[in-house]
């Protein structure tokens, strides 16, 4: 049976604070614990979506305290090359292309806004989902992160010293089986959106399952399975192009 995870995107003290509020609502309604992507600096015009909100980082430690997950998005939110890094969804990035001391010094920046602002972090969302081998260097040795929450396949992995767990589609469907992580941007959902979520989530809630519970696979036949999905996965992604 497949299983599902819930991931919000582009939490900032500028987000839209009403479409915030209704995700928030909805996840406590039937007791779901998202990933929670938090932009440490945003400095993203398009997420300029409501006036500044003081009260940000106490909100960002309430979500803590219900159990929600919090991720280190970044730093600025502002894409500086035109490079996809190791999942090549977007020819633009924050940190792909970048020497690794300048990735260093975002990341170290981004992780000390988290600790100063008491978030305890453990997931690494990169804005756009490009990033690379210098990207995970400076988080792994800047950092205590230990997840990734990105790259195409149908069960969470162990690879280059981090757990995966992979992050495959932008609205959720019925799948026979995997491990599927949705990923929302609230900031930008319309009601039909907000409809077609509550929906889904109140007609398969048993199926949502909480990090903590995930197993990472390590047996040669899963990954087997990891590669040649993510492979048929950026194939048919090509030809539809």
């Amino acid at each position: 049976m497949a299983k599902y995870i819930l991931r919000l995107d582009d939490a900032c003290p500028t987000m839209d604070k009403r479409r915030w509020m209704k995700v928030e609502e909805l996840c406590d309604k039937y007791n779901i614990r998202p990933v929670v992507a938090v932009i440490p600096n945003n400095k993203d015009p398009k997420q300029e979506k409501d006036e500044f909100d003081s009260s940000f980082w106490q909100r960002v430690r309430n979500w803590q305290e219900k159990g929600w997950y919090i991720a280190l998005h970044g730093y600025e939110h502002v894409y500086i090359t035109s490079e996809g890094g190791l999942v090549p969804f977007n020819k633009h990035s924050e940190f792909a292309g970048l020497p690794y001391e300048k990735q260093a010094e975002r990341i170290k920046k981004g992780w000390a806004v988290f600790q100063r602002e008491d978030i305890k972090c453990n997931i690494w969302v990169a804005p756009s989902h490009t990033f690379d081998s210098n990207t995970l260097k400076a988080i792994k040795e800047h950092t205590t992160i230990k997840i990734i929450n990105d790259r195409i396949a149908l069960f969470p992995f162990e690879k280059y010293g981090f757990r995966w767990i992979p992050q495959q589609v932008w609205r959720f469907r019925k799948f026979p089986f995997g491990v599927w992580t949705a990923c929302f941007h609230p900031n930008e959902m319309g009601e039909d959106e907000f409809k077609d979520l509550e929906k889904f989530i109140r007609e398969n809630r048993e199926s949502f399952i909480d990090l903590k519970k995930l197993n990472y696979n390590k047996t040669y036949f899963m990954n087997v399975i990891n590669v040649i999905f993510e492979k048929l996965y950026w194939l048919m992604r090509s030809l539809k192009r």
